[in-house]
C-alpha cells in the first residue's frame, strides 16, 4: 500500500466505557475538523504500524456476511459517501463495541473512527475506514510559557508512537468481506476486539500458510522435542525445517517429510501431534503452496536456539545451513559428577 498521497476525509471520536462496571458510552454527534499541520501527525499515527503488517483478514459470519455488523456498517459508509452517514455508522460501530466490554480488564478509552482517502492499493486509489481504541494513557510533560517564566506540568494522553487496538478496512474485495489489517497489542486477557467485535479471519494466502506451518514446527519442537529429547535433537530439527523453507519456493508435504525427518519415530510423533491439535492450526499439512520467504525470515528470529545451564552459562546455537549441533558433544564427568558440553571450532571470531 502507498499512503504518500493519503488524506483524512472524516474523523470522529467516541468514548467507550466498561459495561459491566456500568461505565457509560459517550457518542459524539459531529466530526472533528483537522488543521493541515495536525493531519500529518494523525496519518502517521494511524498508518505507520500497518506498513509492515502484511497479514490480511476478511470479515466473517457463519451464515450471512451481511450479518457481520462491522462489515455491514463499513459497506454502508463506503456506498453512501457522505458526512451524515459516516457519523451514524461510527455511532453504530461504537455501540457494537460497547456490547462486548464485558471483561473486568477492559479499560475505558477513546474510540477513534477515521475515513482515509487516496490510498493506492493493487494499483488503484481506494478509501480506508480506520477504527482505533486507546486504553492506557501515558504520562508526558507539558511546557507552559507565560510572560516571564517557563514551567512544566504533568499531563496524560494517547501515545501516538503505538497502537493498542486498531484496524484498517480496505474498500476492496467487498464480496469476500473486504480486506482488513488488524493490530491487537493487548490480547492476552480478552478476545473481544478481534474475534467478537470485528469477527475476522486470516486470508489463507501463502503468507498465512507459511506462518501456520512454521508455527506447527515450532510448537512441536517446544512442547514435544524439548521434553523428550536432548537439546541437540530439538535444535537439529529447528535447523532442518528452517533450511527447508529457506531453500524451497514451494511447500510440498512429501518433500517436507522426506527432507526434515531422519528419524521415523520423530516423524510419527510430529504427524500424531498435528492430528491431535488440528483445531489450533489453520492449515492442512497436505496442502501445497508457495513459501513466503519474508515470513520465513521473520519467524526464524523467534525460534529457540539457546541452551541454558544451571552454572550461569548459556550456549547460543545459530541456525544455518550446516547443523550447528554437530560441533557440540554432550557427556558426563564421573569425577566431578556433572554433565558437560564439548565445543569444537577452528578459530575464535572477534
Amino acid at each position: 500500500m502507498n499512503f504518500s498521497q493519503s488524506r483524512i476525509k472524516h474523523l470522529i471520536i467516541h468514548e467507550i466505557g466498561n459495561k459491566i462496571r456500568d461505565e457509560k458510552l459517550f457518542l459524539s454527534s459531529k466530526i472533528q475538523r483537522i488543521e493541515e499541520n495536525f493531519e500529518n501527525v494523525l496519518l502517521n499515527y494511524f498508518l505507520k504500524s500497518f506498513i509492515t503488517n502484511e497479514e490480511m483478514h476478511n470479515f466473517y459470519h457463519n451464515s450471512n456476511l451481511d450479518l457481520n455488523e462491522i462489515y455491514s456498517y463499513s459497506k454502508t459508509n463506503f456506498e453512501e459517501k457522505n458526512e451524515l452517514s459516516f457519523i451514524e455508522n461510527s455511532q453504530n460501530i461504537a455501540k457494537h463495541l460497547y456490547e462486548f466490554t464485558l471483561h473486568p480488564k477492559i479499560i475505558r478509552g477513546e474510540l477513534i473512527i477515521v475515513e482515509i482517502e487516496d490510498v493506492i492499493y493493487d494499483d488503484k486509489s481506494i478509501n480506508l475506514l480506520g477504527i482505533f481504541k486507546s486504553e492506557n494513557k501515558d504520562s508526558f510533560l507539558k511546557v507552559i510559557r507565560d510572560s516571564d517564566n517557563i514551567k512544566l506540568q504533568d499531563d496524560k494522553g494517547i501515545n501516538i508512537s503505538k497502537i493498542e487496538k486498531g484496524c484498517l478496512i480496505l474498500n476492496h474485495a467487498q464480496e469476500d468481506g473486504f480486506g482488513v489489517l488488524n493490530i491487537d497489542n493487548n490480547n492476552q486477557s480478552t478476545e473481544y476486539w478481534t474475534n467478537k467485535f470485528l469477527n475476522i479471519r486470516p486470508v489463507k494466502n501463502s503468507s498465512h500458510k507459511t506462518k501456520e506451518i512454521i508455527k506447527i514446527c515450532k510448537v512441536f519442537s517446544d512442547e514435544i522435542l524439548s521434553s523428550k529429547y536432548d537439546n541437540e535433537v530439538e535444535f537439529s530439527f529447528n535447523n532442518d525445517y528452517i533450511n527447508y523453507f529457506e531453500d524451497n519456493d514451494t511447500y510440498d508435504a512429501d518433500s517436507f517429510a522426506s527432507t526434515i525427518f531422519k528419524d521415523d519415530q520423530i516423524k510419527n510423533e510430529f504427524f500424531t501431534f498435528h492430528e491431535s491439535n488440528k483445531e489450533s492450526f489453520d492449515i492442512d499439512l497436505k496442502d501445497s503452496f508457495e513459501v513466503s520467504h519474508t515470513d520465513v525470515k521473520k519467524e526464524k528470529k523467534k525460534i529457540k536456539n539457546i541452551i541454558k545451564l544451571d552454572t550461569n552459562l548459556e550456549l547460543k546455537v545459530l541456525l544455518n545451513k550446516d547443523d550447528g549441533t554437530k560441533n557440540i558433544e554432550k557427556g558426563f564427568d564421573d569425577e566431578k559428577g556433572m554433565s558437560y558440553y564439548k565445543i569444537y571450532f577452528n578459530e575464535e571470531i572477534k
